[in-house]
């Protein structure tokens, strides 16, 4: 009988570990359809297909990844007992799901204390570009944006033009470099990567992750906080 495909265990420098997954996570979906099949199968469909939006179910919570390619690691099969729950899981899934016309990439950054960081993907910021100094505000960026600050008073002290050279060079380097930045500032911040995620908005994400870690918090948040259970003894 034709079964779902489990992580078993991951490689270094395959694709699924770039995409962090993790052990144990199923694979159920391709392109907005249930998946069932080997894996030479979902190899092929990887390489042959222009969109490859992979359905993972990680702790009873359903999220979608976009992949490049084959993931390069070894799958083994769900049992049979489990596989038919999954379907129809699955399945009622995907009917909550119209295309993925809307959806972006996130990524996912974790540190202490539940707390979570979510950065869209972007290949280019306009904002970032145009308005640097909005964009580091607007992303709570305040370090970078004093030190930014400050090497422009201080050019401004010198000639009027090296301010307009450093502006030049700062608005090139801002439409490509913002993710760069971002990234850079988790890792500062002591965050790790932790997910990433196809998603319609932060606001999904932030949900898919809650159902994931019931105590998570954000720096930017659009969910409600999460609420505190406490147990007591009779």
């Amino acid at each position: 009988q034709i079964s779902f495909l489990k992580i078993e265990k991951l490689k270094r420098n395959s694709h699924a570990l770039s995409l962090l997954l993790r052990s144990e996570d199923i694979v159920v979906g391709f392109n907005r359809s249930v998946f069932r099949g080997s894996q030479k199968v979902l190899n092929q469909n990887l390489k042959i297909e222009d969109d490859k939006i992979i359905t993972i179910l990680r702790k009873e919570t359903f999220f979608n990844v976009k992949a490049n390619g084959p993931l390069g690691i070894k799958l083994v099969e769900v049992g049979s007992d489990e596989a038919n729950d999954l379907f129809i899981k699955t399945e009622n899934y995907f009917k909550n799901i119209k295309d993925f016309d809307n959806y972006k990439e996130f990524e996912v950054y974790k540190g202490k204390n539940n707390f979570y960081d979510v950065i869209e993907v972007l290949d280019t910021s306009l904002l970032a570009s145009l308005l640097p100094f909005i964009w580091f505000y607007h992303h709570r960026l305040y370090s970078p944006l004093l030190l930014l600050m400050g090497t422009f008073l201080l050019l401004g002290s010198i000639a009027w033009w090296l301010v307009l050279s450093a502006w030049v060079i700062l608005t090139i380097y801002m439409s490509k470099g913002s993710m760069s930045l971002l990234r850079g500032y988790c890792l500062f911040q002591e965050l790790r990567p932790y997910l990433k995620i196809y998603a319609p908005s932060n606001k999904s994400v932030q949900e898919t992750i809650r159902s994931i870690d019931k105590k998570s918090n954000y720096r930017f948040p659009f969910i409600d906080q999460p609420k505190i259970i406490e147990e007591t003894e009779k």
